[in-house]
């Protein structure tokens, strides 16, 4: 496995990645102000860095626990594919049926004979 060394999130590093100019491999470690903590993706139309960070406390196993559950609900790096698949399989949200209301029948106020239509 190659080494990846930790990179700090500047506000120069965060414009680069949103702006596409720099990339990260998802997992990739990175120093920013809440700490230090991997690198999820980078969303290119807000320009929003997305991280999975250490909280203080944690052992290997749960840090590498949250980055897993962020990949998966993310689609982020190998679980990718799965956005497809879920996409076709995502019960869609339809609104109820509206009730047919019906109308009042509303009487002639004279009396309508077929042989009148004929003429009219």
């Amino acid at each position: 496995m190659p080494y990846l060394p930790t990179i700090d999130l500047t506000p120069q590093v965060k414009m680069l990645l949103a702006r596409g100019a720099l990339t990260l491999n998802p997992g990739q470690w990175v120093r920013g102000e809440k700490g230090r903590g991997r690198f999820l993706r980078t969303d290119p139309r807000t320009g929003t860095t997305y991280v999975s960070w250490l909280q203080p406390g944690d052992d290997w196993e749960t840090a590498s626990q949250r980055f897993h559950r962020a990949c998966r609900k993310g689609y982020i790096g190998k679980y990718r594919g799965l956005y497809a698949f879920d996409k076709v399989n995502r019960v869609a949200e339809t609104p109820p049926l509206r009730k047919k209301v019906r109308a009042p029948v509303q009487m002639p106020l004279f009396p309508y004979k077929a042989k009148d239509a004929v003429h009219a």
